[in-house]
């Protein structure tokens, strides 16, 4: 379904939230770097609406993680065992939400079902590429407001490999994503410091891969190639 602009539009929407959420954060590491000061209630509106939206789509990567893992790729029994008691519940309830489990009656509430799974495969293989590309993302792509490397990078930032990793990093930015919702941005930096860098820089590859592939298909004007 590669040819379906729907498809395109799709990634297109998923790069907006990364770039939005990065900008939040951004926003209010720069600002006196967490320390008290005024807000007004539309800005607070707006940064809840942006910050749901990163923890629905981090929902969707999750949930395409569940569709796409397979017990076969799991090599240590520890790691299976982990898998098992963190997923397979998952599964359970995502598996009689789409209706999986019986023949469809209704053919429409079936398509649905369907798009829901394409989208939430589209969540997770996007950010599965977003967390590969992570570490080698060139210096002046990096916005990170407290990055202490001269010039910036993630280089230090491991791709997760095993199902294990990878599902270990979902839950990790989901966690930080409903920190980010208590405003305790100076504590975050000083206690949180790595889980925030990593998922500052999990949105911000997203965020760049969607706008190279939205360039590619002719949506966004071209910044120039990196």
């Amino acid at each position: 379904m590669a040819s379906n602009p729907v498809d395109v539009h799709d990634f297109v929407a998923i790069g907006e939230v990364a770039d939005t959420t990065i900008q939040v954060i951004a926003m209010n590491l720069q600002q006196d770097w967490g320390r008290s000061r005024s807000r007004s209630r539309g800005t607070e509106a707006a940064e809840r609406i942006v910050l749901e939206q990163a923890r629905k789509y981090l929902a969707d990567v999750r949930e395409g993680f569940v569709l796409s893992v397979r017990t076969g790729q799991v090599m240590e029994k520890s790691e299976l065992s982990y898998l098992l008691d963190r997923v397979l519940l998952d599964w359970d309830a995502l598996s009689r939400e789409l209706g999986l489990e019986t023949e469809p009656e209704d053919e429409v509430l079936f398509e649905q079902a369907l798009e829901r799974v394409r989208s939430q495969l589209l969540a997770f293989g996007m950010a599965v590429v977003a967390l590969g590309a992570l570490p080698r993302l060139p210096a002046e792509e990096i916005t990170f407001p407290v990055s202490y490397s001269k010039p910036p990078t993630y280089a230090d930032i491991p791709v997760p490999v095993t199902p294990a990793e990878i599902l270990s990093r979902i839950e990790e930015m989901e966690q930080m994503v409903w920190q980010f919702t208590m405003r305790k941005w100076g504590e975050l930096l000083r206690r949180r410091y790595g889980p925030l860098r990593r998922t500052y820089g999990f949105f911000e590859s997203s965020a760049l891969l969607a706008r190279q592939q939205s360039e590619r298909f002719g949506l966004k004007k071209s910044r120039g190639r990196i």
